[in-house]
């Protein structure tokens, strides 16, 4: 008699398409122009917090797979390093933009801190992930659903 549902291999199959599906939308961020007025700045900011948004949740996704020793240590710490570089870069970009007035520096100020934290989780999750320690990828994971939690607020407060 066979178990309900997918066998192992398929579930871990889907798990790594999506994981790379999620990667590679994320990866997806626009060169950044410049912002004349607070409006288009939000836009930019809002952007950028859905793109380290997506890399913080495909994040959560490895440690999640790490907690459940439900993966391999190789591509485990390719799915990390890929979202921190995600998040990172999105964070790179938006930083170089020049905020138009006082009311973009407030949303820069707000912004900026909840990149940085989710960056180090991701950060400290490529280490351990790259060093084949699951145990503390999977540390990671509570950062990581605080980082998505911050951002999606954060998307949801400016038009998302």
């Amino acid at each position: 008699m066979t178990e309900p549902g997918p066998p192992r291999a398929a579930r871990r199959a889907l798990l790594v398409l999506t994981a790379a599906l999620a990667v590679a939308l994320a990866a997806c961020v626009q060169p950044v122009g410049p912002a004349r007025t607070f409006d288009s700045y939000e836009h930019k900011a809002k952007h950028t917090a859905e793109t380290a948004l997506s890399a913080v949740q495909t994040g959560r996704l490895g440690a999640q797979s790490a907690r459940r020793d439900d993966t391999f240590a190789p591509y485990l710490a390719v799915l990390v390093s890929d979202a921190e570089n995600t998040a990172s870069g999105a964070q790179t970009t938006f930083d170089s933009v020049q905020p138009p007035n006082d009311r973009s520096d407030n949303l820069r100020n707000d912004l900026d801190p909840l990149l940085t934290r989710a960056v180090d989780a991701l950060s400290q999750a490529r280490i351990a992930a790259r060093r084949a320690d699951f145990n503390e990828v999977a540390k990671q994971e509570p950062k990581l659903a605080r980082s998505a939690r911050e951002l999606d607020r954060f998307v949801k407060a400016h038009g998302g």
